[in-house]
């Protein structure tokens, strides 16, 4: 029977119940919404010892306060948003046992935008499309397909309980790593194309050596970059609509790069002159406005490479 586990007393600035998406629904027209953040949320879920798949609560910039309203199993991942338990500092990555009772509230953040809050059996919400991810734009998904608000109350499944995973942890100096959050300009990597032919050789070169920051139209839709401007061929800024994958940067008239993330629309019509690869994608959306990135050329050998290094990270046994 469906127990309740949180109570939400904040709910932060921008808090939804996501889990790693609708990943066969674009053909209708339905973003894939989910995780922006999934290696944290499949770590987070790993953790607790639910499904890599499960839902959590991403947190973004200021994460809120919560009543933990049954004992209960939880992890925290991804950005530090410096979570703490009854106004004492908790670990991140690291699976914890927390009292009815007690509360979770998070300071503002530190290194990275996004937390993701795992509950061991997960929560109940019911499925839309094979998923139980919030779609704000649609308004459908998670709680009532909306952002978290003050006296919601999440569920899990049931209130049983395996105290084998509390301290079972990822090693901190291997998600540092990962998130390069030493890096004061980011590098993200990418597999340029397809449709160089819409840029001209002086504008690939500006693209790859170029800085860019994030620019205050930066959301789950997609990071719009300011930097130095990307010129077109004589082919134009247009291309016939087609598919729009999470991580594909699109170069629209005015010569700006925007890399298209998780609730992007399914299709677009202008030209993309690379995509980030899948193990940058979590890397990049733990940056915010003004922060500094540059992207680095790889080929698909090596991007299969390092998807496979990321994949090694996040099942890696034992985890403590």
């Amino acid at each position: 029977m469906s127990v309740p586990i949180l109570k939400v007393l904040d709910p932060g600035l921008f808090s939804t119940i996501q889990d790693l998406g609708r990943l066969k629904f674009r053909k209708y027209g339905i973003t894939t919404s989910g995780a922006m953040d999934d290696f944290a949320l499949r770590i987070g879920n790993r953790l607790v010892g639910n499904q890599q798949d499960e839902a959590g609560i991403e947190l973004t910039l200021v994460g809120g306060e919560y009543l933990i309203m049954q004992d209960c199993i939880i992890a925290i991942t991804g950005g530090n948003l410096n979570p703490q338990v009854d106004g004492k500092n908790i670990s991140m990555g690291e699976s914890l046992f927390l009292r009815k009772d007690s509360k979770l509230s998070f300071n503002n953040f530190g290194q990275g935008v996004r937390s993701y809050l795992c509950i061991q059996g997960g929560i109940d919400v019911p499925l839309v499309l094979g998923s139980k991810s919030t779609d704000i734009k649609v308004g459908f998904g998670g709680y009532n397909g909306s952002v978290l608000k003050s006296g919601d109350t999440i569920y899990k499944k049931d209130n049983n309980l395996d105290m084998n995973y509390v301290g079972n942890y990822f090693s901190s100096d291997l998600i540092n790593k990962y998130y390069s959050w030493d890096l004061s300009i980011l590098k993200i990597r990418i597999l340029l194309g397809p449709d160089l032919d819409h840029f001209t050789k002086k504008g690939i070169n500006t693209f790859i050596n170029g800085e860019y920051v994030i620019s205050a139209k930066a959301d789950r839709m997609g990071y719009q970059l300011e930097g130095p401007k990307i010129e077109h061929s004589k082919k134009g800024s247009n291309v016939i609509t087609n598919a729009t994958p999470s991580g594909v940067i699109q170069v629209p008239g005015e010569g700006t790069p925007i890399i298209l993330l998780r609730d992007n629309q399914t299709t677009g019509g202008y030209p993309k002159i690379a995509t980030v690869i899948t193990p940058d994608i979590s890397v990049l959306v733990q940056r915010t406005t003004w922060d500094k990135i540059n992207f680095t050329e790889v080929y698909i050998e090596e991007a299969y490479r390092l998807y496979k290094e990321r994949e090694e990270i996040i099942n890696i046994t034992p985890l403590r």
